[in-house]
């Protein structure tokens, strides 16, 4: 018989765990709470679980992955950051919904790069169906609202099964323009 490896998890990591598992359920439940408010209380919870996980999974098209990058490299007004920054959206989304937790601001640190300059390639992305974008009114702010963004599910998701299915179906096809 095979030796077998398993991981020591202490009755504190494993209480840690029921207690976010609670929590995000709790959240998720909580009548009257903010989307954006949600959203965020349930990416931190996850960020805080995922790393008791070393490899939190996500499903991803080859074949669309490959091709979003591609027409980054060729079409895209700053491919560098642009290619940068689509392999950065992959570690910021949300597990229940593909919603792209960090800001502007943030995505624009991390790839090193103008805020401005995430727009324009965010822009680009969504103009080829790779992430969709919606508008959130925020209170006592005139305009459009603040954008929000997710991973088009036809891409990557970290749905599985029947709501991987649904969301595939609902969710706009790959349009690469030439």
């Amino acid at each position: 018989m095979p030796a077998r490896i398993t991981r020591l998890r202490t009755k504190a990591d494993r209480l840690h765990a029921d207690t976010a598992a609670q929590l995000r359920q709790l959240v998720l439940e909580f009548n009257g709470l903010p989307e954006r408010a949600r959203g965020e209380i349930v990416a931190a919870i996850d960020r805080q679980t995922a790393s008791t996980n070393p490899w939190p999974f996500l499903m991803i098209s080859p074949e669309q992955n490959a091709a979003v990058g591609r027409w980054l490299g060729e079409h895209s007004s700053r491919p560098k950051v642009a290619l940068v920054l689509w392999m950065e959206l992959f570690t910021a989304l949300r597990r229940d919904t593909g919603e792209i937790m960090l800001t502007r601001d943030e995505l624009a640190e991390r790839v090193g790069t103008h805020p401005d300059n995430v727009s324009r390639v965010m822009h680009e992305l969504a103009g080829i169906g790779a992430i969709i974008v919606h508008r959130e009114k925020v209170a006592g702010v005139r305009g459009p609202g603040r954008a929000v963004y997710l991973m088009n599910p036809n891409v990557g998701t970290h749905l599985a099964g029947g709501a991987r299915d649904k969301a595939q179906a609902e969710a706009p096809r790959l349009q690469l323009v030439e």
